[in-house]
């Protein structure tokens, strides 16, 4: 071995990294690390790892009670994959058709999305626009091949910009509810030339809007998402299991209370988590299966002993408000992107679930920005609710129903006559606390509640859990409401239902998040040894978090064995 190579590796072994955070930022972050010899110690406040991704077993079946798939063609992401040995396990979707609610409460209509780029029509004209946007619609969108042409650069907001050239009614009623219903933002907020990548040559080449629309379709019908066989959660199995067999450290139900350098390096304050503050949080998971025992588990204290560890690099893996509070403790101020909370919850059901009045919808992409131009006729797969729809006061407060049976083969298979349906409902301001419920508490419409108890820090991934946690009847009976409102058919009695409430991610695509982006990480690389990773930088989506997390984590083990970035 040559003086250099034993150098590096010298370095490598005296370096210590301490991880706030074990969703997959920071097991990500954790393994870069740790391959190339690094000391890790990953500290996750909850008692298990993967943050947003969560497998259950619900009702025999394991479902992902959150993210459910990610972006094929990602580099970054692929190449994580392959390395964990997943590749077999991936599965793009049988279908992503996509269908929109309008109108009001007491009169919705629900008609599939039109071929098209982040709603944007191709053909404003067609059947299926003209069934959301009316003739009134149509004529309106007619005028965008009548008006200049005009560059992106000159109209920033994608939702300004469809108004402006194709009129409210395709803002509000097609590219509206796909913004709203996959991040919960507002399209006016939307910068457009991040949302459908190459708009502003195209505009400029096609002279109108649904032109250039038509100009950026794919040649032909091809998934653009896929998921993993068996659930997301493998994807954490598979990452934990290969932190364990590079000997990091991993301790669950424990925080990160504080941080401070001197000339030693950071110490890290730590402090054990409450055993309810996974249930009190706002991701707050629960479960709910007719036959469960009552049962109820809680982290180790043990195993999460409060104290200090001192780090030569800290990387903060959290959310956003949390990724704030624990700067502020080392004297960088900085601001978490604004964000909305949603309650999701997943019912099993043994009908057949189909649309009244979508009975022929095209598969499009789930993609932020893809539509596909196929025209097989299926069932919807994703049901969007315009923004008016979702809000509480419709009465409805769903901003979205996924059929994961109709976008996932494995799991239509294991499902059979039944679908399982996730409903997002947008959250009330104060969080629910879960329970007490007496033992024998229905749940919504017969489906009953149900716990889970898991022990050991690698062993709490997000394999399916067999005996899941406390549901709260009142959400089952609002998203079977919804999920009936928005499918146009009425959703039948759940066999078993689960709940989790999650935070969203603003996208990439959010105007001035790349200038936010910029600027916290500006501050961050003040302090020497410190970083930051996650949603809330990358934006929302396994992909992008998968890709910033590498750039990221490169410039630590640059800096650590080079002594450079």
């Amino acid at each position: 071995m040559s003086d250099r190579a034993s150098d590096l590796i010298s370095r490598a072994h005296e370096a210590h990294v301490v991880v706030a955070g074990g969703g997959v930022a920071g097991l990500v972050a954790a393994l870069e690390c740790a391959k190339v010899g690094i000391r890790v110690t990953v500290i996750e406040a909850s008692d298990r790892l993967g943050g947003s991704i969560r497998t259950e077993e619900v009702d025999g079946l394991a479902v992902d009670l959150v993210a459910d798939g990610f972006a094929l063609g990602a580099p970054a992401l692929d190449t994580l994959i392959d390395e964990l040995g997943l590749r077999d396990a991936v599965e793009p979707a049988a279908g992503d058709a996509i269908a929109v609610a309008v109108g009001s409460p007491d009169a919705l209509r629900v008609a599939r999305l039109p071929v098209g780029l982040a709603g944007i029509p191709a053909n404003p004209w067609s059947d299926d626009a003209r069934r959301i946007i009316g003739w009134r619609g149509a004529w309106r969108a007619y005028l965008d091949r009548l008006r200049p042409p005009l560059t992106i650069g000159r109209e920033q907001s994608l939702g300004a910009l469809v108004r402006t050239r194709m009129g409210v009614r395709v803002r509000d009623r097609l590219v509206a509810p796909l913004a709203f219903g996959r991040f919960g933002v507002d399209v006016d907020d939307v910068d457009a030339d991040l949302a459908v990548p190459g708009l502003s040559t195209a505009l400029t080449r096609a002279g109108s809007l649904a032109g250039a629309i038509s100009q950026l379709l794919p040649d032909g019908p091809a998934p653009s998402r896929a998921t993993l066989r068996g659930g997301m959660g493998r994807l954490v199995d598979a990452l934990a299991g290969r932190l364990a067999d590079l000997e990091v450290e991993i301790r669950t139900g424990a925080r990160v209370a504080g941080l401070h350098r001197d000339d030693g390096g950071w110490t890290v304050r730590i402090e054990n988590a409450a055993p309810d503050a996974a249930a009190s949080a706002p991701d707050a998971d629960s479960v709910a299966q007719a036959s469960d025992p009552d049962a109820t588990g809680a982290p180790d204290p043990d195993a999460t002993p409060t104290g200090q560890v001192i780090a030569d690099v800290v990387i903060i893996a959290t959310d956003g408000d949390a990724a704030a509070s624990l700067l502020a403790s080392a004297g960088i101020s900085v601001a978490a992107p604004a964000s909305r909370q949603r309650d999701v919850v997943t019912l099993i059901v043994d009908a057949p679930v189909a649309t009244a009045t979508a009975t022929a919808v095209a598969p499009t992409s789930s993609a932020p920005s893809n539509a596909s131009p196929a025209t097989t006729s299926v069932a919807p797969a994703t049901v969007y609710a315009a923004p008016a729809i979702a809000s509480a006061a419709s009465g409805i407060r769903a901003a979205a129903v996924d059929d994961a049976t109709a976008s996932w083969p494995h799991l239509a298979a294991a499902a059979g006559p039944r679908r399982i349906l996730r409903v997002q409902l947008e959250a009330p301001t104060d969080p629910p606390r879960p329970g007490p419920f007496p033992p024998s508490a229905p749940a919504a419409d017969g489906a009953q509640r149900a716990h889970s108890a898991t022990t050991g820090a690698l062993a709490n991934t997000t394999s399916p859990s067999p005996s899941p946690s406390p549901a709260r009847p009142e959400l089952v009976a609002q998203a079977r409401r919804a999920a009936s409102a928005l499918l146009g058919a009425e959703v039948g009695e759940p066999r078993a239902a689960a709940h989790r409430r999650v935070v969203l991610a603003p996208p990439a695509s959010v105007i001035g998040h790349a200038e936010r982006t910029a600027a916290a990480r500006a501050a961050i690389a003040g302090r020497e040894g410190l970083v930051a990773v996650g949603a809330w930088l990358a934006g929302g989506g396994i992909a992008p978090i998968v890709a910033d997390t590498v750039d990221e984590v490169e410039k630590v083990r640059a800096r650590i064995l080079f002594g450079r970035e």
